[in-house]
């Protein structure tokens, strides 16, 4: 298992590589979103000389606004562009997995023609992630339309797509996570944690809301994931950060050492 942090997209992505670096992180969860961290103001070289500088690896992020269920189709063709222009910058960064988040649509269509607006994006993406090595994730939202139903709905529009698990958002959704793991068994590729008190998305160190850490992090294991998790601690003060990690190290090594 593996901790790393999101970058601040307000900040310098170079100076939130260096941070992740030397505090203990182990990858940087690179978003590419303004409004400082846009794919015009990213340099592919710097970027990966600071990350082999600091031994980090990265996954890929895109922008949580994105209209991807949009019912206009030229919106929805803007929001897919968006996410290609992305593409070459994570495959000379060697990432693995880029992000996209499953979106609200809009209230005066059916849901059925929202999850065929969605989907129908989702494939697009699917496809040309494929060409450059790349697994189209698909993060599912801290709100009560992202539920079991669109977020297997997003994961049937096309085999390649991965699931991206957020802890946070699950809690607030009122999702079970065992039920979660088990509804998505076999696509589940990278996991954002964040804690809350389940109203709403707070992004509060580990152990400050009241999701249930222990039980999390053994259903994980038990799932069998073992890969790189987010930690989406939005603080002004990065030692809470920091101690997320601890706890998070520490609650795992228990978990392992009990199986």
């Amino acid at each position: 298992m593996k901790l790393g942090i999101m970058n601040d997209p307000r900040a310098n992505v170079l100076d939130e590589i260096r941070w992740a670096g030397t505090n203990g992180l182990e990858f940087l969860d690179l978003t590419v979103e303004g409004p400082s961290a846009t794919i015009e103001q990213l340099d592919a070289g710097l970027i990966r000389k600071e990350l082999q500088a600091h031994d980090l690896d990265v996954i890929g992020h895109t922008a949580w606004y994105l209209p991807f269920s949009s019912p206009i189709t030229s919106l929805r063709k803007a929001a897919i562009d968006e996410v290609v222009r992305t593409f070459p910058l994570f495959a000379e960064l060697e990432a693995r997995f880029v992000n996209v988040h499953i979106s609200r649509g809009v209230d005066l269509y059916s849901e059925d023609a929202t999850r065929r607006f969605e989907a129908d994006s989702f494939a697009q993406l699917a496809e040309a992630a494929s060409r450059y090595g790349l697994t189209i994730v698909a993060e599912h939202a801290p709100a009560r339309f992202s539920d079991y139903t669109r977020i297997e709905n997003a994961l049937a529009a096309d085999s390649r797509l991965g699931f991206h698990l957020d802890v946070g958002h699950a809690a607030v959704a009122g999702l079970k996570l065992d039920e979660l793991l088990a509804r998505t068994k076999g696509r589940l590729c990278h996991v954002h944690f964040s804690d809350n008190r389940g109203a709403s998305d707070d992004h509060m160190p580990i152990g400050a809301g009241t999701i249930d850490w222990d039980r999390t992090i053994r259903l994980l294991q038990e799932y069998g994931y073992d890969e790189k998790i987010t930690l989406e601690v939005f603080s002004s003060d990065r030692r809470m950060v920091v101690a997320s990690a601890e706890k998070v190290r520490e609650l795992w090594a228990k978990h392992s050492n009990g199986r």
